[in-house]
């Protein structure tokens, strides 16, 4: 195989964004899009059958949950075949379960052109990842040498504080909610926005809505 033959399946379940893809990306001469998938399911089953060089894969599909068939791909092909998520969702925690998965790369279909698509999957197959410069600029380097967005350095407590100021709750309501003392509170809202980089509770609140904690939280309450 060389980067001048990539062989590329899509997975998406909007049939339309799909084919557009494909016929864009097929318009460079590196690139042969040998299939498409509207399922991971089927994705996982045309991976194995097919071996292509790279899965482009979205995240929000019906039926198995992408980064369960993203592990799959790669056990079931002795890590031959490469996945690369393409997404309209790229917040940190999509970022994080992406790497997890061992997935070679994220790009977002909001900041990225087709043709760096299609630089992406020529990139990943020099065995380096790619993320889209927006999601780059969200990884920090652990001690481990592993990369992380920055969501993964806020704790439980954090985030449960988070939540709740995304739901509307001010400084003095969430210390009631939590049984916490108001400094206390301030004190997790600074650091949250140190480890964040952000300057404000309103970027904070900006940062909640982009990683669905509200939605997510809501959710989480009408399931009990």
């Amino acid at each position: 195989m060389t980067i001048q033959s990539a062989r590329v399946v899509i997975v998406d379940d909007d049939i339309d964004i799909m084919r557009c893809v494909g016929a864009c990306l097929e318009k460079s001469e590196s690139i042969q899009v040998i299939d498409y998938a509207s399922h991971a399911q089927s994705g996982l089953a045309m991976a194995v059958a097919l071996r292509p060089d790279v899965v482009i894969h979205d995240i929000h599909m019906p039926g198995a949950d992408a980064f369960w068939a993203c592990r799959q791909i790669i056990d079931r092909t002795d890590g031959e075949v490469k996945v690369l998520f393409y997404t309209g969702f790229p917040s940190d925690h999509y970022v994080d379960l992406a790497m997890e998965a061992g997935a070679a790369g994220v790009v977002s279909k909001h900041s990225e052109t087709l043709h760096g698509l299609a630089f992406a999957v020529r990139h990943v197959l020099t065995g380096d990842r790619y993320f889209s410069p927006e999601l780059e600029s969200r990884l920090v380097e652990l001690e481990s040498g592993q990369a992380k967005t920055r969501r993964s350095m806020l704790s439980r407590r954090e985030i449960q504080v988070l939540k709740l100021m995304a739901e509307g709750q001010g400084n003095r309501q969430v210390s009631e909610t939590l049984k916490l003392s108001l400094r206390l509170i301030e004190k997790i809202i600074a650091e949250m926005k140190k480890k964040l980089t952000l300057n404000s509770t309103n970027e904070l609140l900006v940062y909640a809505t982009r990683e669905g904690l509200l939605q997510a939280e809501l959710m989480l309450q009408r399931g009990r």
